[in-house]
């Protein structure tokens, strides 16, 4: 059996028992695994699967005799959710590349029929390993900084306990509390330079405060105490096909269609800049109505781009 077939049935499994929960049964779930082109499927195999998937992934499939079905045995706090969807996220990637791996049966395939996103001057992603095991170790680190931003500050070290790693258009950051400055800061990891751990371990568990602070945000810019607004975007009809299919923040959602001509979006988010990028991404297609803050923000990045080209 093929890594990927692997993959492919406890992927399937895991989607039809996680929260929200409806706790399918035997026969329903083995229903699902044809559907998904997973045949001669056994009881044997049921069982074998429930086990190896608490064995490498450390979730726990359980049978409810009331309702006569499965669900996952989760804590019903949010962080417990978010990381078993975060997970969910990562094995659902493995998934891909595992077919893409398995359906490739030469190079010229890959010229052929698959194009890649290209990025060849990322840099610090070699960071990721050495950062893993600060975070799993509970280590302070240290590396030299280099904002992109000008400055005549010179480069200094930093002292960090590193609290969470997080991508943003294929970039890598870490949010950590600088021991220095007493307060939590996000850091580029293509701007470190002589990372090292220390033999320092973290004063203090803040991962409520990083997820905190992520929660509500788009990209990369946020500090613990930035309240999230209420953010609505008008949409022509055909620009709001693309975000209803890669929404631009989980609390997005769709509001009373009033006219045919275009869809109105509400979130929940922080203003930051990373926010007027994508909404100015969409050119005219796009309309703040709210907040006003933002609706004039926008405005007047708009005229500013105008003037370049008159």
């Amino acid at each position: 059996m093929t890594i990927a077939a692997t993959l492919r049935r406890h992927l399937c499994i895991i989607r039809a028992v996680q929260p929200p929960f409806v706790y399918p049964s035997k026969e329903k779930l083995f229903e699902l695994l044809r559907e998904d082109g997973v045949l001669d499927y056994s009881e044997s195999s049921f069982e074998r699967d429930k086990k190896d998937i608490t064995k490498e992934y450390g979730i726990y499939i359980k049978h409810n005799k009331r309702r006569n079905g499965y669900y996952i045995n989760l804590n019903e706090d949010d962080e417990d959710i978010t990381d078993f969807k975060a997970f969910v996220e990562l094995l659902e990637r493995r998934e891909r590349l595992e077919f893409v791996k398995q359906t490739l049966t030469g190079l010229q395939e890959i010229g052929r029929y698959l194009q890649l996103e290209k990025n060849p001057h990322f840099a610090g992603i070699d960071h990721l390993p050495k950062l893993w095991e600060a975070l799993r170790a509970q280590r302070v680190i240290s590396f030299r900084y280099s904002a992109y931003a000008q400055t005549t500050t010179p480069v200094q070290t930093r002292l960090i306990e590193p609290g969470l790693l997080f991508e943003y258009k294929n970039r890598w950051y870490l949010d950590g509390w600088d021991i220095n400055k007493k307060e939590v800061r996000t850091f580029g990891l293509d701007r470190m330079t002589l990372l090292q751990l220390t033999d320092k371990y973290i004063s203090q568990n803040r991962s409520h405060e990083y997820r905190a602070m992520r929660r509500h945000v788009i990209g990369v810019n946020s500090a613990p105490d930035n309240e999230p607004v209420r953010v609505v975007l008008r949409l022509t009809a055909l620009q709001a096909n693309y975000l209803q299919s890669l929404p631009l923040h989980p609390s997005q959602r769709t509001l009373p269609q009033t006219s045919p001509d275009y869809v109105d979006f509400e979130l929940r988010v922080v203003l930051n800049k990373e926010l007027e990028i994508e909404i100015l991404g969409m050119g005219e297609a796009v309309e703040v109505l709210e907040p006003a803050e933002l609706r004039e923000t926008i405005r007047k990045r708009i005229e500013a781009t105008f003037q370049k080209y008159l």
